[in-house]
């Protein structure tokens, strides 16, 4: 792993700025059918969705790169228990873990889970292959956007992540969503955020079908995004994915390597659950 504290700091950052966009952004009616919120804390963000139909994924506190307390643990856990939210996670960058930590995920009843690596570097367009047709999709597509994302990520295409993942909002503006095609059918889909704050492009949102993998989608999905980013005048580009393990393979680790990120760190999602 890098130590490259700018890198690592700027990772966490664009991907907290992520994180409350897609729930700021959302409509006001969307807002209150699922529940969302978005908090300061630390110097970080605490994003909540009640109704969240990824089983808690989008409760997560992060962006921290100032020393995470107890204090600020037990504010998030305070105000999941104040809006009812069943689970949430805090993803705490190594350096700014403090030597009483242990101490703190005991007390405040946070448990290890899925281990994250933290992906950023320059945005610079690299050669790939692929017979797939890479476009960029339109909210006409929103509903094989979600289709593809359930199917990529297990979870149930419901009203409830049609309202979540479908909005208008996520194909214009600061947003873009680009689709993999295999003649006239989508079979992988991308989505990115331009974060002006931190100068980079945030990834996400990556999903491909069945008939559509091996053949270079994903790698000509990042490819393009990173191209639009470089084309907004964005410097970097930040994503992140699960370790890999050598029992547990992770095509995306690769392909985020093969696009020129650095992986500057992991990080375990440290679970939240009411007692």
């Amino acid at each position: 792993m890098s130590a490259n504290r700018e890198w690592s700091d700027l990772a966490e950052r664009t991907e907290a700025a992520a994180m409350r966009r897609i729930l700021d952004d959302q409509t006001p009616e969307v807002r209150d059918l699922l529940g969302m919120s978005t908090h300061a804390v630390g110097d970080g963000v605490h994003t909540v969705v009640v109704r969240d139909p990824m089983w808690g994924y989008w409760n997560k506190a992060l962006g921290f790169c100032e020393p995470v307390t107890d204090d600020i643990v037990g504010a998030v856990a305070d105000r999941c228990r104040d809006l009812a939210a069943t689970v949430a996670a805090l993803l705490v960058q190594p350096r700014v873990v403090l030597d009483d930590w242990s101490s703190i995920t005991e007390r405040h009843g946070l448990t290890p889970g899925t281990v994250m690596v933290k992906c950023f570097g320059p945005a610079e367009p690299r050669p790939v292959e692929t017979d797939l047709r890479i476009t960029r999709l339109t909210p006409e597509h929103a509903a094989d956007f979600v289709r593809i994302m359930a199917v990529g990520f297990g979870f149930e295409q419901t009203p409830d992540a049609d309202a979540m993942f479908a909005g208008e909002q996520f194909f214009d503006g600061d947003w873009a969503t680009y689709g993999a095609w295999d003649g006239d059918a989508l079979v992988g889909v991308a989505r990115m955020l331009a974060v002006a704050e931190t100068e980079a492009v945030a990834l996400f949102g990556a999903a491909t079908l069945p008939q559509g993998r091996n053949r270079g989608a994903q790698g000509a999905l990042l490819d393009v995004r990173v191209r639009e980013a470089r084309d907004r005048g964005l410097r970097w580009a930040s994503a992140e994915t699960w370790l890999e393990s050598t029992e547990n393979q992770n095509p995306s680790q690769h392909n985020l390597r093969r696009a020129g990120l650095t992986e500057v760190h992991t990080r375990p999602n440290w679970v939240w659950r009411p007692e």
